[in-house]
């Protein structure tokens, strides 16, 4: 059975999650929050310095997820100190370099005037793929005497 092209539904399709609905609205303030908060705590002279473990699954698991260490790594990144930054979290500093990237594309195709979803579906498999196999590696015993720095934090 074929598909009507009006009823397939693309992966992030801005027209519904975009900044004019409040669904879109909601997702754009939870996802600038943390960003803002450590841009603000950093420029008021007291930044966030990482002593808190902020993730919940790490909290009740002990297991490191994808994340664990990106608000560590975002905030030396924000100081200019890269090679911290990537030692907290590589994962999440590539998630920003995608997220830019993902941006700047979506910026121009609307300059463009060209509709296109945010993300494709293949794109949004891919990056689950990719979260999921560093959260696999990152928690195997002894991965650490092999990758330390490029895993996170030491658990």
């Amino acid at each position: 059975m074929a598909v009507e092209p009006a009823m397939r539904r693309r992966a992030l399709d801005l027209d519904t999650w975009g900044p004019q609905t409040w669904r879109g609205r909601a997702l754009l303030a939870a996802t600038l929050l943390p960003g803002a908060v450590i841009i603000g705590s950093t420029l008021a002279g007291t930044p966030i310095t990482g002593e808190l473990d902020l993730c919940v699954m790490h909290q009740t698991t002990g297991l490191w997820c994808p994340f664990c260490g990106g608000t560590r790594a975002t905030t030396a990144l924000i100081r200019g100190d890269l090679s911290t930054a990537s030692a907290y979290n590589p994962f999440a500093l590539a998630t920003e370099v995608v997220a830019v990237v993902v941006m700047l594309r979506w910026m121009l195709r609307r300059l463009r005037h060209r509709s296109a979803a945010f993300l494709s579906t293949s794109e949004i498999t891919g990056y689950l793929v990719a979260a999921g196999l560093f959260f696999v590696i990152r928690n195997l015993p002894g991965m650490w005497l092999h990758m330390g720095p490029l895993l996170g934090p030491p658990g």
